[in-house]
């Protein structure tokens, strides 16, 4: 099955062709020349939504543009009026098959990462169905890890503020999924602005939380050394690094490419499985690291940032992953979490979870 935009331009192509080669079982000159120009409105509409639906004169300003260059001496009129007619209607054929080979290769298919504040395309691994959970899972741990990434250094707990929260409801403009045959599906989320008006220093805030998680995801598909990645701050690197595993294909997904106005990146930057290896050689540059197996009770769970706190006194945060986690959020109940612990020489040790299970509490339906 092909994707509806391009199952349109092919019909359109077609329909194209046959008005063009015969003109006349289409009607007089000038319904044809409309006709056609409704097709061409119909093609760049397929290949171009963001565009034609912003500008929605552009293919009629194109065309009138091309007479004009072509026919200078008759400015103003429709095709139907320039060239001679005649009985079956190829004289205007000729014409409009000129500009129709002038106009299509130039129409380009349209960049989502060039027209949409952020855009994020999922691929799924090949004969994996797509789920709704496994688009808004996604979703919602690229939101959280951005809030997370955004949260100021003195706010190490509770929510984040006001202004950052609405600066990282993005409102879905779009949802484009294709599923070709023989090929693996995809979805493209294709985010705005949140509504109403923004607060400037959390939106600066969240742009520069995105572009460092961007960066980290460039640099580990780039095949540098962790001295070449261009985030100075110790502290700032290792919490860039720790979010930037959350966002990570998981659930069935094989790559994620994000990209966007917001963060000023037309060429997104994808995100594939194995850069975990890569991320983790950043946490393990700045901190000793040993293997943690370890019950105790949980103080307190930040969906945000991805993390339990575990135990009482020494209140040990530990970045779990998406699936081990879940909605849960209680405080006070036994969980036991393996993984590696990290002992940065600034700031406090965490762990990084490989497996979390909770302890005598009933699984919700």
């Amino acid at each position: 099955m092909k994707s509806l935009h391009h199952t349109i331009v092919h019909w359109v192509d077609q329909r194209i062709e046959d008005m063009l080669s015969a003109p006349r079982m289409w009607g007089g000159d000038e319904a044809v020349e409309m006709q056609l120009l409704l097709l061409f409105e119909m093609r760049a509409l397929a290949m171009r939504p963001a565009q034609e639906l912003d500008n929605p004169s552009r293919i009629l300003d194109t065309y009138a543009a091309y007479l004009a260059k072509t026919y200078p001496t008759k400015p103003h009129r429709p095709l139907c009026q320039i060239v001679e007619s005649d009985r079956l209607g190829l004289n205007l054929a000729a014409e409009l098959r000129k500009f129709r080979d002038a106009f299509v290769p130039q129409m380009l298919e349209e960049n989502p990462y060039q027209h949409h504040h952020i855009a994020i395309q999922l691929t799924f691994k090949p004969r994996v169905v797509p789920t709704a959970s496994a688009v808004t899972g996604y979703y919602e741990e690229f939101r959280r890890a951005a809030r997370a990434v955004a949260r100021p250094r003195d706010k190490a707990i509770g929510r984040p503020t006001k202004g950052v929260e609405a600066a990282t409801d993005f409102s879905l403009n779009d949802v484009r999924m294709t599923h070709p045959n023989g090929h693996a599906a995809t979805a493209l989320l294709l985010l705005g602005a949140g509504p109403g008006q923004q607060d400037l220093l959390a939106q600066e805030q969240v742009h520069d939380a995105l572009a460092n998680l961007i960066t980290m995801g460039e640099w580990a598909g780039s095949g540098s050394n962790v001295s070449d990645l261009p985030v100075d701050d110790v502290e700032q690197r290792t919490r860039v690094a720790v979010q930037s595993l959350r966002i990570l294909p998981q659930a069935g997904i094989s790559q994620v490419a994000i990209g966007g106005k917001f963060i000023g990146r037309a060429r997104p930057v994808e995100f594939h499985p194995e850069h975990e290896k890569r991320i983790m050689e950043v946490i393990g540059s700045v901190a000793a690291s040993e293997p943690f197996d370890r019950q105790d009770e949980t103080r307190g769970v930040d969906l945000d940032r991805g993390l339990v706190i575990l135990g009482q006194k020494e209140r040990l945060h530990c970045y779990v992953r998406a699936e081990d986690l879940g909605n849960m959020a209680r405080a006070g109940v036994q969980a036991h979490v393996r993984g590696t612990l990290f002992r940065p020489l600034t700031g406090k040790q965490f762990v990084r979870a490989e497996k979390l299970d909770w302890i005598g509490v009933p699984d919700e339906d």
